[in-house]
């Protein structure tokens, strides 16, 4: 039996082994996720691409014709996810917008604490530290599902 809080079960269904409190927090961060869609967030350009950064009219023309199709994919995904958390098993279709919700949700919390690649571990007194634990939680949980699905 694995440990894992992810693990692929069958040709295409995954096993789910949370703690409640990682679920719930989970259910928040989907939640605070969402809220920032919503609202057009300056949180979200990373997951709403700039195409065209030295033609504001190229870019808008570009926008309109994507920023509401992306965005019922970052519903859709979020909602399935939540829709899911609380099962103990998901289906190959639901781990992959597990796979979108989680990125999506790390995408969004890493550009509110201004997080980059070459970030430090930050100190346990830093106002963000719990944020930053959020993230790596995120983080981690991504790349297991990655790993569980490419088995």
């Amino acid at each position: 039996m694995s440990d894992k809080e992810i693990e692929k079960i069958g040709h295409d269904r995954f096993k789910i082994d949370l703690h409640p409190q990682v679920r719930q927090l989970l259910v928040d961060m989907k939640d605070v996720a969402l809220n920032h869609v919503e609202e057009n967030s300056p949180a979200t350009r990373r997951i709403f691409p700039v195409a065209y950064r030295n033609s504001p009219e190229m870019e808008m023309d570009f926008s309109q014709l994507t920023r509401e199709p992306l965005m019922r994919h970052h519903r859709e995904t979020l909602s399935i996810f939540e829709n899911t958390l609380s099962k103990s098993e998901i289906t190959e279709d639901e781990a992959l917008a597990w796979l979108n919700a989680l990125n999506d949700m790390r995408l969004i919390l890493g550009t509110a604490l201004d997080i980059d690649e070459d970030r430090a571990v930050p100190d346990e007194n830093d106002p963000n530290y719990e944020g930053y634990v959020v993230y790596d939680l995120l983080t981690y949980l991504q790349g297991v599902l990655i790993e569980e699905i490419q088995s």
